[in-house]
């Protein structure tokens, strides 16, 4: 082994070296013409507004309103999923009781709990998240109270109004509250 040993590795790291310095010259070259493209006016992100928020959002309104509608809507979305999970749980124990194929007298007792199962898992689980943007836009709320006072039904207000039904009997259950 001579002086000659690290000769390989000098020139690898050499090589690497001047590939980075490359990659990083046409990056910056790149930069140049996308800013020389983009004319003198360098504020191009302030001319691109943020989206318009959704109309029951209260980002306009006070730090505290703004944590409990994050924590409302995060609450909201942790009991979906709870509530999915149980009717997933609910149609796998139906689908495991019809494979086990019981006896008459063995199916008697349950067959009222087996049918009130089936109607749950039919209607599926309510959208939470209706609930959640309905108790955020007050106008909507206001107009759900105000028809409800009028007598009219809560299933009519929903079709409506164009709401989700469960939104709108959550809504007007909390109303007594």
């Amino acid at each position: 082994m001579g002086d000659d040993s690290y000769l390989p590795y000098l020139m690898f790291f050499g090589g690497l070296i001047l590939l980075i310095w490359i990659l990083m010259r046409r990056n910056w070259r790149g930069q140049i013409r996308a800013k020389k493209a983009r004319g003198k006016d360098d504020n191009y992100l302030v001319s691109n507004p943020r989206p318009e928020n959704k109309e029951w959002s209260m980002s306009g309104g006070p730090a505290e309103l703004n944590q409990w509608q994050v924590e409302m809507l995060e609450r909201t979305r942790e009991l979906q999923a709870i509530v999915d999970t149980k009717l997933l749980i609910l149609q796998r124990t139906l689908m495991k009781i019809e494979a086990a194929q019981l006896t008459p007298e063995e199916r008697r007792p349950i067959e009222r709990t087996l049918q009130e199962s089936r109607e749950l898992v039919g209607e599926g689980s309510p959208n939470f998240s209706a609930v959640s943007e309905l108790l955020c836009d007050e106008v909507k709320r206001a107009e759900v109270y105000a028809l409800a006072d009028q007598g009219i039904s809560q299933a009519e207000i929903a079709k409506q109004m164009n709401l989700d039904p469960y939104a709108v009997e959550m809504i007007l259950n909390l109303r007594d509250v």
